[in-house]
């Protein structure tokens, strides 16, 4: 093993086959032009991927003589889209929401579909992107195969192995239907890892803390908007109310709705009582 410093942070453990690989390959290709390195971390929940992430992070990062602290973690799909398009040259961007298991299918989409559309972005900054996540075979095919560099699977805490681009590739085919990381033998890489990162865990702590926060804020928000659209839908459409009354009673109630606003509403609710008509006037 070896060790290295970090953002005041001391004796940060590093496996010495991994540097090696670090060294020669990863940060020459990322000082290439418009050359950009995506990895993905994976392994079941509390195993310590996050920490793992952040270790690797950080040392690419110094050995790049770029800033690495909290801003560069993202726990959303919309941070991360917003860090990447504002990032600057040889940055190291973690994407961590395993602490939620990437459990929507709307921010699994979202993060693959950021991986292939910004594609750009990243290859013109050399950017270093750490995407963690509970299962590989989470990634779309186009994601897992062709825009990873590769991947470290935590299979025990404190042991991982690496994928390199064949031997994911090879995981992924076999292993896709069954969701099957034991398909094939381990590859020869693998090592340690250890507790100690460049980040400061109460803030780590805090910040992610703070996700959650705003996760279940938003699950909320999204929740009411969802049952509003409902009701209006049943109103017009069920109690032949029209959309204008609608309109003028919210805003009478100081909760103002536009005409348009409704008909939208009812266009996206055209499964809802299908034989019935709606009137607009």
């Amino acid at each position: 093993m070896v060790l290295y410093d970090f953002n005041g942070e001391v004796g940060i453990y590093l496996d010495d086959g991994l540097r090696k690989n670090i060294d020669t390959k990863i940060i020459p290709d990322l000082k290439k032009k418009e050359f950009d390195v995506v990895f993905a971390v994976t392994g079941r929940e509390r195993i310590g991927k996050s920490t793992f992430a952040q270790t690797i992070g950080g040392y690419i990062a110094k050995q790049l003589g770029t800033n690495f602290d909290m801003s560069n973690i993202c726990m959303t799909p919309d941070e991360l889209q917003k860090r990447i398009e504002h990032s600057s040259k040889n940055e190291v961007i973690i994407f961590d929401e395993a602490h939620r298991g990437m459990s929507s299918s709307r921010s699994l989409s979202e993060v693959n579909n950021i991986l292939k559309n910004l594609f750009m972005e990243m290859g013109q900054f050399n950017l270093c992107v750490i995407v963690i996540l509970p299962s590989y075979f989470m990634l779309d095919k186009y994601v897992a195969i062709h825009r990873t560099r590769g991947l470290f699977y935590i299979y025990e805490r404190g042991r991982w192995v690496y994928y390199n681009e064949d031997h994911k590739r090879m995981l992924y085919i076999k292993g896709k239907k069954n969701m099957d990381m034991n398909c094939m033998k381990f590859p020869s890489l693998r090592g340690r890892c250890y507790t100690k990162t460049p980040l400061n865990r109460e803030l780590y702590i805090e910040k992610k803390r703070e996700s959650f926060k705003n996760s279940e804020n938003t699950g909320k928000r999204n929740k009411y908007i969802t049952q509003r659209n409902i009701l209006i839908t049943y109103i017009v459409k069920k109690l032949k109310q029209t959309q204008v009354s609608v309109a003028e009673t919210l805003t009478d109630h100081q909760c103002p709705i536009t005409f348009q606003d409704i008909s939208l509403i009812i266009a996206q609710n055209s499964d809802m009582y299908p034989e019935s008509s709606s009137f607009k006037s």
